[in-house]
């Protein structure tokens, strides 16, 4: 076992490597063909716009890396958003909503895990019935698709509006934090060496002493955990708790963005490293080819079409996940 897993870290960090390379030559592309692509302003919107992507995709990674998956994700966000909208209207302090919205996902994260664990339920499908019911609750909360806004949920807008010398959003440092801790976690701790022994063979995994279910619980509560938190964040960015738009989608979001950064959907190989270069890969093609637009010669009009940024993007996904499957090809016969 330890073997495989010394092979499977070896592989991601060549992945990772071919990971950065791809995103350095986008970059240079794009910067290439419009220099404001490369600008501060630029950057520090995609860190803003793709924080809460970036502290799932962190969390979605070891549980898939263990072999399990979290489709409920979109569905935490939107209950999250509206439970702590309900409680700062309510006149609960907005800062202890927090706290208490934070404590919503760690409740669906130990609800998930029994589900799964417990009740012998395939994850992807315990997760889909999850996205269905915590999103049903947030309409059921906010009675109907209309968004809260009231100016007392609304004081933590300055999470989103605060900026570091006068350039640097706040979004910037919260996702350096937490891409942080996930990389302790991952490398200093049980937890990422255990998800890839889970993921790659969870029968040997456990008859080596390796507790599944207390592993895969403790993945399932940082995942949702994470939701609950992007879910607040999206109301302080918007400055209202919208069940419609907060969330939707985010499950295929995050779940492209750690395939992408090298996630085994099988489970057995991931990195946070690989799963934040995804998210970036992701960030970075829809916003180079809509910014790229404005420098195209005449010819190449017709390439200005709004739909032009998905097509490219779901080209270089298959490309990029083609490639991983190759990399793992030569990784089994290492």
């Amino acid at each position: 076992m330890e073997k495989k897993i010394r092979q499977s870290l070896k592989s991601t960090a060549r992945y990772n490597i071919f990971m950065l390379i791809v995103i350095i030559a986008f970059m240079v592309l794009f910067s290439l063909l419009n220099p404001k692509f490369i600008a501060l302003y630029n950057m520090m919107l995609l860190f803003r716009q793709n924080l809460p992507t970036i502290i799932i995709a962190c969390a979605m990674t070891l549980v898939i890396t263990s072999g399990a998956i979290d489709l409920s994700v979109g569905g935490v966000m939107a209950l999250s958003a509206i439970i702590y909208a309900t409680l700062a209207v309510a006149g609960v302090n907005p800062w202890l909503a927090i706290v208490l919205t934070a404590c919503l996902g760690i409740v669906i994260g130990i609800i998930n895990t029994l589900i799964i664990e417990k009740l012998q339920i395939p994850a992807f499908m315990a997760t889909i019935a999850g996205w269905l019911v915590y999103g049903g609750l947030a309409f059921t909360v906010c009675g109907g698709p209309n968004p809260i806004t009231d100016p007392k949920m609304q004081v933590i807008t300055v999470l989103d509006d605060l900026k570091l010398f006068d350039k640097i959003p706040l979004a910037v440092p919260i996702a350096i934090f937490f891409v942080l801790v996930f990389l302790f976690l991952e490398n200093k701790t049980i937890l990422g060496k255990y998800a890839i022994a889970i993921g790659g063979n969870m029968n040997a995994a456990y008859y080596s002493g390796i507790s599944v279910f207390r592993m895969r619980l403790v993945y399932f509560i940082l995942c949702s955990t994470m939701a609950a938190l992007a879910g607040v964040w999206q109301v302080a960015k918007l400055s209202t708790a919208d069940p419609y738009s907060i969330g939707l989608g985010m499950e295929f979001i995050v779940l492209s963005a750690c395939i992408v950064g090298g996630t085994n959907i099988k489970g057995g190989q991931g990195s946070i490293i690989g799963a934040v270069l995804g998210v970036f890969l992701l960030a970075i093609l829809p916003n180079g080819v809509q910014m790229m637009k404005s420098s195209l010669p005449v010819w190449l009009q017709w390439l200005k079409s709004p739909f032009l940024p998905q097509v490219i993007t779901g080209v270089v996904l298959l490309i990029v996940v083609f490639i991983n499957y190759l990399l793992g090809r030569k990784r089994n016969y290492e």
